[in-house]
């Protein structure tokens, strides 16, 4: 499984540098080693499952290695040249960072007789002869030489959590230029075109990657000029309005706005989403008032299919844009809504329960979280003040069966804020150093390798957090997982209040999150007043899992609310008050991928079958038995009950009339928008 080379690597990191220093080998300055010299059975270096223990320190030197290493690639060219260029993209190991030189194409994969670690590094497996001639097997999109466009690899097509790896090629063009140069070989070549954000939908809205004529454009690396790049703009009404490259985070969008006093009326979590992936999808946050962050983008400007440019501000024509899924064209510019914040106060509140009850639980969300949601929803908790304007809610099931800890991460503004707060309220100081400091901080994925968290959050989302302090041998022995999935929820819990006041103290924004962990997600939307059976019954599949040998729920559940505007025309809920259920878990602690699919497909057939609750499109869904007996998510059948016919119809005329050569559409977009079988 993936999670067992991934904590074996943190384990061998610093071995690695160790021995780079012990090892005779030619320096490129990148930390690369292209020809090693022998390694010694106390270097400890281990290639899977093999040590290299039978090669003798003192071997030939640097220059009779560099020669076999050589000769070593040119035996097996296909191995190492990896768009047949005759250029060998592979066969180096970057001591330095513990990793093949080259994530982008090369993978370790040992095979016998490999005498160092560079020659283990290999083409990834969509170096297939089958893809000659396919977008899959296409040189000018593997890697971009500037005769066509300007545009940086990243490699092939998977999403930020690793739910879907495709062998799609993944480019990110620099200029207007660049993106329509790159549309026009597509239409050249046959190819469709999808685009993603930063990576972070579970499924193939971008692209599942079974077409082979399917390639994944990003905005990570463009740029513009003028106020689609950035600018700010007054409104008759007084308010003002922000203009943002598409390709930014929120992360970038707030050093802008947020040392101005300006936020967006919704936000996230996390600032690590597109913001194009946000308005392109289903995207909300906490906000009792507010609905999708793309109900306050209020013009866009636009790419289509041949390569024109055009600036969409009708209203009834920006909401076909909104929730499109990538279906329409490339979103280069977003104008979005802002709103003045004097104070704001991130805090959270934590509370053991008496018990598990209807009472407890709306009490606890009307009188200690204060939220700003109607008192007759349900008569349980009684009436509360509502002057918290955001919260997202934890409860802890697992670490505490009978008396569970919930907690709910809030934010009020401006008069609501309590003048006895003990933190920040107002602007913090050095804001703008605090911003650069965050965006500059170095990272390093096990991918791609040392870059800012800013160019790595464009990119693909920012590196996962990883698990850490769990023992390998643990994590394998099943009778362990009750007592490890224990700590891990209730961690999740403890860990809030202290990213809460970590982020407030630097830039009190309303973001909590910088880093996330790699979890499965999935959530639906419920009408409120079924929102207590809703976790109730999530409540009773994570209790009986505690003694499975086969999957061990090991995160809280996790809601919200949002208040759904009638803004865009695949809007998968309608307009009003909705309850967000989402459940959410790592996949360590399970024996494959079909139990713990096995476990979501039981929640979300309660909770759509028995409660009529809704999918939130960027996370899994759709999950459906196979009459082979597999579980898999996404189902065509599930896909296409979302909208209905008259929806579909009606979006469909439209993305005629802006894509008529369907260059965009691929992905699961289609799925959604035709009828059913």
């Amino acid at each position: 499984m993936a999670w067992t080379s991934g904590i074996l690597a943190l384990a061998a990191l610093s071995i690695l540098r160790v021995a780079c220093a012990e090892e005779e080998c030619v320096d490129d300055g990148t930390g690369s080693c292209q020809a090693g010299g022998g390694i010694g059975a106390d270097s400890v270096l281990i290639q899977r499952a093999w040590s290299q223990d039978s090669l003798a320190k003192d071997g030939p030197d640097v220059q009779a290695q560099a020669e076999s290493h050589a000769e070593a690639l040119a035996r097996s060219p296909a191995d190492y040249d990896c768009n047949g260029d005759g250029v060998p993209d592979c066969g180096k190991w970057n001591y330095r960072m513990g990793m093949c030189e080259n994530q982008a194409y090369c993978g370790h994969m040992y095979k016998l007789g490999d005498w160092n670690l560079g020659l283990s590094c290999r083409c990834r497996r969509c170096d297939d002869p089958a893809f000659q001639g396919t977008a899959f097997g296409d040189a000018q999109l593997q890697k971009p030489d500037g005769s066509l466009f300007d545009a940086m690899s990243w490699s092939t097509f998977r999403n930020w959590a690793d739910h879907l790896d495709t062998c799609a090629p993944w480019i990110m063009p620099r200029s207007d230029g660049d993106l329509r140069n790159a549309l026009a070989y597509a239409r050249s070549k046959g190819y469709k075109v999808r685009i993603s954000g930063a990576g972070h939908s579970a499924g193939g809205i971008v692209t599942d990657g079974k077409d082979a004529n399917t390639f994944v454009i990003s905005l990570a690396e463009y740029a513009t000029t003028g106020e689609w790049q950035f600018g700010m703009r007054d409104m008759p009404d007084g308010s003002k309005r922000a203009t943002v490259n598409a390709g930014w985070t929120q992360a970038h969008l707030y050093a802008k706005v947020r040392p101005l006093g300006f936020f967006l009326p919704a936000q996230t979590a996390g600032y690590f989403f597109a913001l194009g992936g946000i308005v392109a999808n289903s995207v909300h946050g906490g906000a009792y008032k507010a609905g999708f962050v793309h109900s306050y983008a209020t013009r866009m400007r636009v790419m289509l299919y041949d390569g024109s440019i055009k600036i969409i501000e009708d209203e009834e024509e920006v909401r076909y844009w909104r929730c499109s899924f990538g279906m329409l064209g490339i979103i280069l510019g977003i104008e979005f809504q802002l709103e003045h914040r004097e104070q704001l106060q991130m805090y959270s509140v934590k509370k053991q329960m008496d018990g598990w009850s209807a009472e407890s639980f709306w009490s606890f969300m009307k009188q200690d979280a204060e939220a700003d949601v109607p008192g007759d929803i349900v008569p349980e908790g009684g009436a509360g003040s509502r002057k918290s304007w955001n919260g997202e809610y934890f409860v802890n099931w697992i670490g505490s069966v009978e008396t569970p800890t919930v907690l709910v991460y809030a934010q009020k503004a401006n008069s609501s804020v309590d003048a006895d707060f003990n933190g920040p309220l107002g602007m913090p100081q050095n804001i703008e150093q605090n911003y650069a400091a965050l965006l500059d901080r170095k990272v390093t994925d096990d991918w791609h390798g040392r870059m800012t968290w800013g160019e790595a959050a464009r990119r693909d989302g920012s590196p996962p957090i990883e698990i850490m302090g769990l023992d390998v041998n643990d994590v394998l022995d099943a009778m362990k997982w009750a007592p490890m999935a224990k700590i891990m929820s209730s961690q999740a819990v403890t860990n809030i209040p202290r990213l809460v006041r970590t982020l407030g103290n630097k830039v009190n924004d309303g973001f909590f999150l910088k880093d996330s962990a790699a979890a499965l997600a999935a959530a639906y939307f419920v009408e409120p007043a079924k929102a207590f059976e809703a976790m109730d019954y999530f409540r009773s599949v994570q209790l009986a899992s505690r003694g499975s040998k086969e999957f061990v729920w090991n995160l809280p559940g996790e809601f919200r609310f949002i208040n759904v505007q009638d803004s865009a025309v695949l809007q998968p809920v309608k307009a009003g008050l909705w309850f967000n259920a989402q459940m959410i878990s790592f996949a360590d602690l399970a024996k494959d991928d079909q139990a713990w699919k096995r476990d979501f497909k039981k929640v979300e057939d309660y909770w759509v079958k028995h409660l009529g609750a809704k999918p939130h499109m960027g996370k899994l869904w759709g999950f459906e038995t196979s009459p082979e007996g597999e579980v898999e998510p996404f189902a065509d059948s599930f896909a296409c009950s979302i909208y209905s016919d008259e929806t579909k119809a009606k979006f469909n005329e439209y993305r005629k009339s802006q894509d008529p050569d369907d260059l965009f559409f691929a992905g699961l977009g289609p799925k959604l928008v035709t009828p059913c079988a």
